[in-house]
């Protein structure tokens, strides 16, 4: 007789990489992430149902979304920050509430800013009892200084006409990019039986 689970288990991992312009690794923090926020399972609960709920946009603005096609889209463009893998400065604890990165890092060649590239995927991968597939991003930094204090990561989705926080992450040291350097960040979401 074949055991059977009595549940399913989900799972988020992250993994942050950063390189200097030589493409040496100067940093890396990889670990289970604690932090799907309830939009995540608001937007699933109102596929399941066919219905809406009320979920925060990454402005704090209620909305009211329901089974919409693009939901939880991640797959952002070079230099969209609406939606897909971000980075900020913010340090307060994940909350299960949370709706928006506390500080997120702008787009761009300035100050403190960085080079947010097109959002990467795998296919999901199954090697039971286990289904996983990961996203990442890489940032760049052209900004001819270090963009030092990033602390949070983070994914923005699609919720219908809106944006949403579906995880964030604190780091438990503050990353720096140095000048000519680059940051990846990879989210792992992992379903086993």
């Amino acid at each position: 007789m074949t055991h059977v689970q009595e549940h399913l288990q989900e799972s988020l991992f992250y993994e942050v990489v950063v390189k200097d312009r030589e493409g040496l690794e100067i940093f890396r923090e990889e670990g289970p992430s604690h932090s799907l926020t309830e939009l995540w399972n608001k937007i699933i609960n109102a596929h399941a149902r066919q219905s809406t709920n009320t979920i925060k946009d990454t402005d704090g603005v209620d909305r009211t979304v329901g089974q919409y096609f693009a939901n939880l889209k991640a797959n952002a463009g070079i230099g969209t920050t609406s939606y897909g893998i971000r980075v900020g400065k913010g340090n307060t604890p994940v909350d299960i509430s949370d709706y928006a990165l506390e500080d997120p890092v702008s787009e761009g060649t300035g100050v403190g800013q960085l080079s947010y590239q097109e959002m990467q995927h795998t296919s999901p991968t199954e090697t039971p009892p286990d289904c996983s597939f990961s996203i990442w991003r890489v940032m760049f930094n052209y900004t001819g200084s270090t963009v030092s204090g990033i602390r949070e990561i983070g994914c923005y989705v699609v919720m219908g006409s809106w944006y949403g926080l579906a995880f964030r992450d604190v780091l438990a040291s503050t990353v720096s990019v140095p000048d000519g350097g680059a940051m990846t960040v990879t989210y792992t979401i992992k379903v086993t039986a």
